[in-house]
């Protein structure tokens, strides 16, 4: 029996060349806010068919696919974590750079290769998502500011590739 749980660490990269996995997995964001790193899927959507001649169900066809995304949050709001996740550029070298918003606002589609591994050795490998964000920045000397991202599964360019899937390792 498998036992998922802790997180280990969320690891993302450019999709491959072909449109696989990718294969250059860094971790971007780290500093994850302790319960927030989640995965989650939807039910299908379907519509009842329904005909004259009887009150039963004659079929159900379904409309809409169940999706999955992947949520966390991070405390760690530096100038590269909000050019990733926002858009627009980076000015200096670190420890002091610049961020500053695209103009016009943020209209940026960041795709990558997600890799989220937990305590216990599972790895969860994500194709393909698409991340976005919104900034949850709290001024109050009693509470860290964060950023809220998601990633949403996407079908892979790369034909035949399953858009997801699990390794079980060890567990602890």
């Amino acid at each position: 029996m498998g036992k998922i749980y802790g997180l280990k660490a969320i690891t993302m990269g450019d999709p491959a060349a072909d449109g696989g996995m990718g294969t250059a997995l860094t971790e971007v964001f780290g500093a994850t806010v302790k319960g927030t790193a989640t995965l989650t899927s939807t039910e299908p959507t379907s519509e009842e068919v329904e005909i004259e001649e009887t009150d039963e169900l004659y079929d159900e066809i379904q409309t809409k696919a169940g999706s999955w995304s992947l949520k966390a949050s991070t405390y760690n709001i530096s100038a590269e974590t909000m050019k990733k996740l926002f858009g627009g550029t980076v000015a200096g070298t670190a420890p002091n750079q610049t961020w500053s918003a695209p103009v016009g606002g943020v209209s940026v589609a960041v795709h990558q290769s997600v890799s989220a591994e937990t305590r216990g050795g599972a790895k969860f490998n994500f194709v393909k998502m698409k991340l976005t964000a919104t900034a949850n920045i709290s001024f109050d000397k009693a509470k860290l500011g964060q950023i809220d991202w998601t990633g949403k599964v996407l079908t892979p360019d790369k034909a035949g590739t399953p858009a997801m899937s699990i390794v079980f390792g060890p567990t602890v």
